[in-house]
């Protein structure tokens, strides 16, 4: 009875491992475009952020310091893509205070997202992209004193 178990359990096992590349070419991954609004209305930006002053797409005003950059992602088990990308997107901006403070800044200004190699640039909105386990952004900005 045992040896059955055991035979079973490694047939069980060799058909997973063979199924595996094909659920691979199947992953998903999903480039997604959500308001920039839904960041700065998650219920924990205030405590995060405070009144640290982020712009998103155009051009900035005053001395830029430098650029900063980051790439956030976050667990997207239990979670929509949309509260997924919005957690990662407040992870950015959260990187992107630190290095802005660090570097002399006030404020990171002129925000683009790009999850493709095109630069996405609006004020309104941002870019994620999606797939099965994780959501990501990538943000580029000004720093500016």
């Amino acid at each position: 009875m045992k040896l059955k178990l055991a035979a079973l359990a490694i047939a069980a096992l060799a058909t997973a491992a063979v199924s595996m590349p094909a659920a691979e070419a199947k992953a998903r991954k999903d480039a997604q475009t959500w308001p920039i609004a839904d960041i700065f209305a998650h219920k924990d930006y205030a405590s995060k952020v405070g009144d640290f002053k982020f712009t998103f797409g155009g051009k900035s005003s005053g001395a830029v310091v430098g650029d900063s950059q980051t790439r956030k992602a976050t667990n997207g088990f239990g979670k929509s893509d949309h509260d997924a990308c919005v957690w990662a997107a407040l992870s950015a901006l959260i990187a992107m205070k630190a290095d802005a403070i660090n570097r002399g800044g006030t404020s990171v200004q002129a925000i683009d997202t790009s999850v493709t190699e095109t630069p996405f640039v609006s004020s309104t909105e941002f870019q994620c992209i999606s797939g099965a386990s994780n959501s990501r952004v990538y943000f580029k900005g000004k720093i500016v004193k």
